[in-house]
């Protein structure tokens, strides 16, 4: 019966949902720049690595 009558009959709405005012954290550009960054230094490293591990 309670279906019938109220399309939220299991849940109660306590406050409506509200749309951000300015954006949040965390910042792609920082993000990608430090992804490259320490993926290029990783790939050096690595390279480096197998070189003297040959001789």
């Amino acid at each position: 019966m309670l279906a019938e009558v109220s399309d939220e009959y299991v849940f109660k709405t306590l406050s409506p949902a509200k749309v951000a005012e300015e954006k949040s954290k965390p910042k792609r550009a920082l993000i990608a720049i430090l992804g490259f960054m320490l993926g290029g230094m990783l790939s050096v490293i690595i390279v480096l690595v197998r070189h003297f591990r040959k001789k």
